[in-house]
C-alpha cells in the first residue's frame, strides 16, 4: 500500500509502510488506523507517527489489566529519533466514544486513516465518532458564555488580590473558552490544549483580529484586555452580555462544583 503524498514527508510515508507490514503481521491486529499530528495535518520533520490499533475486546481487556494499553517502538521508523506511538483499542471502546466521547476523545480520530482493516463497519463507527453534535450548539453556547463570563470575573478579582496562582489559571480559561466559543460556532470539535489555537486559527467565522488579542492577552495580562477579548467575542457572535449575566453564576456552578454529579465530561473537555 501506498503512502505517498503531498501532506506526507517522505520518511514518515516510508515508516508507515513499515508499521502496516509490521501489524499486519499480527493476526490480532483487526485494524490500523493512522492519527496523531499527520492526521490532523500539523506535523513536522520530526514528529512521531501516532497509530491506534484496533484489537479484539478479550486483547483490550488483557491489555488493560497488564498496563499495555500503550506502546512506543523506534525499530520500524526509517529517521533519526522518529518512534510509532501506538494506542490499543476495541470496537466496544470505539462504539463507546461515538456515543459519548467528549470533544478530544473524539477529536484524536478526526482525520484518521484507515491503514488496515480486518473488521466491518469501522469506517462508519468513525464517521459517528467525528460528526460534531450540532444538536448540543446552543445548549454549549450558554454554558460556555457562562464560564468566559466567570473566568473574566476571577481574573479581575486575581488582578486586584494579587493572586499569581488564580491569574494564571483565569486567564488560561478566559482563552479556552474564548476559543471553545469559536469552535462551537464553527461546528468544530475541541482538540484539547495542543492545538486548540490552531484550530482556533483554522476557522473562518471569527472576530477579526482574534488571534492577535489572544497572543496580547497572553502575553500582556491586562483586565483592559481580557474584557476587550471577552466582549469582541460575544459581541461577533450576538451574545446578549447583559442577559448572560443574569444566569452565569448558576451556570457556572452547575458545571464545576456540581458537574460530577451529572457523570458527564468535565466542561472543559465535554
Amino acid at each position: 500500500m501506498e503512502f505517498r503524498g503531498p501532506e506526507l514527508y517522505l520518511h514518515h510515508a516510508e515508516s508507515i509502510g513499515n508499521i502496516v507490514r509490521a501489524f499486519e503481521a499480527d493476526a490480532g491486529t483487526l485494524a490500523l488506523l493512522l492519527g496523531g499530528s499527520i492526521a490532523h495535518g500539523y506535523a513536522r520533520p520530526d514528529s512521531d507517527i501516532d497509530v491506534m490499533v484496533v484489537v479484539s475486546a478479550d486483547e483490550y481487556r488483557r491489555r488493560a489489566a497488564e498496563g499495555r494499553l500503550v506502546s512506543a517502538d523506534r525499530a520500524v521508523c526509517t529517521y533519526e529519533g522518529g518512534y510509532v506511538d501506538a494506542k490499543y483499542v476495541d470496537m466496544g471502546f470505539l462504539e463507546r466514544v461515538a456515543a459519548h466521547g467528549s470533544d478530544p476523545a473524539r477529536y484524536a480520530f478526526q482525520g484518521a486513516r484507515i491503514l488496515s482493516c480486518r473488521v466491518e463497519g469501522l469506517p462508519d463507527v468513525l464517521a459517528s465518532i467525528t460528526r460534531y453534535p450540532v444538536e448540543e450548539t446552543s445548549d454549549r453556547m450558554t454554558r460556555f458564555t457562562a464560564q468566559l463570563l466567570a473566568w473574566r470575573w476571577y481574573f479581575g478579582q486575581s488582578v486586584r488580590q494579587h493572586d499569581p496562582y488564580l491569574e494564571v489559571v483565569a486567564l488560561h480559561k478566559v482563552v479556552l473558552f474564548a476559543c471553545r466559543l469559536v469552535l462551537v460556532a464553527n461546528e468544530r470539535l475541541y482538540p484539547y490544549h495542543k492545538w486548540l489555537l490552531r484550530e482556533t486559527e483554522r476557522v473562518g467565522h471569527r472576530p477579526a483580529g482574534l488571534m492577535q488579542a489572544i497572543e496580547h492577552v497572553l502575553a500582556e495580562r491586562t483586565i483592559p484586555l481580557v474584557e476587550g477579548l471577552c466582549a469582541d467575542v460575544l459581541a461577533f457572535y450576538g451574545i446578549d452580555e447583559a442577559q448572560a449575566g443574569v444566569s452565569w453564576a448558576n451556570r457556572f456552578v452547575e458545571d464545576t462544583e456540581l458537574a460530577w454529579i451529572s457523570g458527564h465530561p468535565a466542561i472543559d473537555d465535554l
